[in-house]
């Protein structure tokens, strides 16, 4: 069975990626794959992006993605890897050691971390996606 979900944590509007034909989480075989999450908050106009530093988009990323996979059930020890795409590339080391490490504590999974020109809103620096396992369902 597959499970597509776009859980109501503040990002962007379910609305929205209904109409694109996205799903933000997939649970499939025992994983949660999470589409990239940008950090956008929900606000009266549809969304936005709060933060126009590194570390504040990247806290409110994983702010975001620990809400989402706690929807399923999973948690940020399960995550078993990463991809984080970045326009400020140069910029991702001192965010990934201020904000990253500490959240990932000794569960660090796999990490992978990419440059690019432009992501779906211009104002936005970051986009992670990646994969957790989702814990077996107790009878």
């Amino acid at each position: 069975m597959i499970q597509r979900l776009n859980p109501d944590v503040g990002n962007l509007p379910s609305s929205l990626l209904d109409s694109l034909g996205i799903s933000q989480l997939v649970v499939a075989q025992g994983m949660v794959h999470w589409s990239g999450i940008i950090a956008a908050e929900a606000d009266s106009e549809g969304f936005r992006i709060p933060n126009t530093d590194m570390a504040g988009q990247l806290t409110l990323i994983l702010d975001k993605l620990d809400a989402m996979l706690a929807t399923v059930g999973s948690d940020r020890t399960r995550i078993v890897a990463m991809t984080i795409y970045s326009t400020a590339i140069d910029d991702l080391s001192m965010a990934l050691a201020q904000v990253y490490a500490p959240w990932a504590g000794e569960h660090r999974p796999a990490l992978t971390s990419i440059g690019v020109t432009r992501l779906g809103l211009p104002e936005a620096l970051l986009e992670v996606q990646g994969c957790a396992l989702v814990p077996e369902r107790q009878p």
